[in-house]
């Protein structure tokens, strides 16, 4: 029984690929962002009791356009592709004139799938919500490593480049300037083409432990330096402590430069 199960199932794939192959294959005729829902493609016949259907590719469509008004709404100019990923095959109706109303619940999810809720109105009154999932690619250019690059090795502008990459919505703040990364380092190393962020950049080491400072405070206006020692490697922007070599006392003072350091009042 199974065999003859087997032997039913390969006739049913034969008799499909030589249909797919003489009507010229699926890909000749169809969209692109149709492929992802050929397979499971309907067609919706209108009836003597709802003798009006809007087809699938009518919701594509509207879909389509709630995207781009989000995109243009929010002043976002970047490239951008929309795929449909999942929507419906049609909708029966009776006479009247046909109008559309959208939104997205969820707002554009980028990388992610996105919801299109698509009000279908007939002669003004909603007749059906249909709900459509659409994929939002967008692209940008933004700073990614020319070469493999080393970690604590302040960035060059030969190593770095911009390329077009896309989007997806990471909690790290991607660079679009190469000259906001110059005299930077990575946290890590690595290879040609990586996109470089927030999360992998950061200041280089400016002051050592024991290495002999300036601590500086402003007192009345005025700003008053004395000589210190550095008991913490510092990168610029960090508090490190130092030790006063006048009194003794140790205190948290802010990096400024590869001398400086000053104690917030």
């Amino acid at each position: 029984m199974r065999r003859l199960g087997r032997v039913f199932l390969s006739a049913c794939l034969l008799w499909g690929l030589g249909l797919f192959v003489a009507g010229g294959g699926l890909a000749d005729a169809v969209p692109e962002y149709f492929l992802l829902q050929a397979e499971a493609a309907v067609e919706v016949k209108p009836t003597p009791q709802l003798p009006q259907a809007v087809v699938r590719e009518n919701f594509i469509q509207q879909a389509t356009k709630a995207i781009q008004e989000t995109m243009a709404e929010r002043g976002d100019n970047r490239r951008y592709t929309i795929q449909a990923v999942n929507v419906p095959a049609g909708l029966r109706m009776p006479w009247g004139k046909v109008t559309y109303s959208y939104y997205l619940p969820n707002g554009i999810r980028k990388g992610l799938n996105t919801a299109v809720h698509i009000n279908v109105l007939v002669d003004g009154r909603h007749y059906a919500t249909m709900k459509c999932v659409m994929k939002v690619r967008i692209y940008e250019n933004v700073v990614t490593a020319a070469r493999r690059i080393q970690h604590e090795v302040p960035l060059r502008a030969e190593d770095l480049r911009i390329e077009e990459k896309e989007d997806k919505g990471q909690a790290y703040q991607r660079y679009t300037d190469i000259n906001e990364l110059l005299g930077k380092v990575l946290t890590s190393n690595i290879g040609e083409g990586t996109v470089l962020h927030s999360g992998l950049v950061r200041e280089p080491v400016l002051i050592r432990p024991y290495a002999v400072v300036n601590i500086c405070t402003v007192f009345n206006g005025v700003e008053i330096k004395v000589p210190g020692t550095a008991l913490e490697t510092g990168r610029r922007g960090a508090y490190i402590s130092v030790r006063n070599d006048s009194s003794g006392r140790k205190v948290r003072a802010k990096v400024i430069d590869e001398n400086n350091v000053m104690v917030v009042q």
